[in-house]
């Protein structure tokens, strides 16, 4: 086997693995990485490669590294700024981006938006207490 059906082999195995370890369907995925599920499905079969850009969104969305999915590494682990994404993060992510506008804030001003989204649950919090 040529080295470039080697690599779109192992590539498109190690796509799909990841994937599905993250409970992820194909249209689920394509959202979250702004693409459609038709690109994920020929990823996957190895019908395309993905470019440099889409392949260092799939490895952090599926918190993953290229060289997992290269296979240059068999361990798939890996952190994003200090913490692997669960599924839990990714339902939260993919919620968030359908709601455009505040995904958009929170994207351009995330400090702010966060402590402003602390000091509400503070002030819910405070509301139930005096119930």
């Amino acid at each position: 086997m040529d080295s470039k059906k080697k690599i779109q082999s192992v590539l498109s195995s190690r796509i799909k693995e990841a994937r599905l370890a993250k409970g992820l369907t194909q249209p689920e995925l394509a959202k979250l990485i702004n693409s459609t599920d038709r690109n994920i499905s020929n990823y996957e079969t190895g019908y395309s490669f993905p470019s440099i850009t889409v392949l260092y969104n799939i490895s952090v969305v599926l918190s993953t590294s290229v060289d997992y999915l290269f296979g240059l590494t068999d361990d798939p682990e890996i952190s994003v700024e200090g913490k692997e994404l669960t599924s839990d993060d990714l339902r939260l992510i993919n919620k968030l981006k359908s709601e455009e506008d505040i995904y958009e804030y929170l994207t351009k001003n995330t400090d702010s938006a966060v402590y402003y989204i602390y000091e509400i649950w503070k002030l819910m919090d405070k509301f139930k207490e005096e119930k």
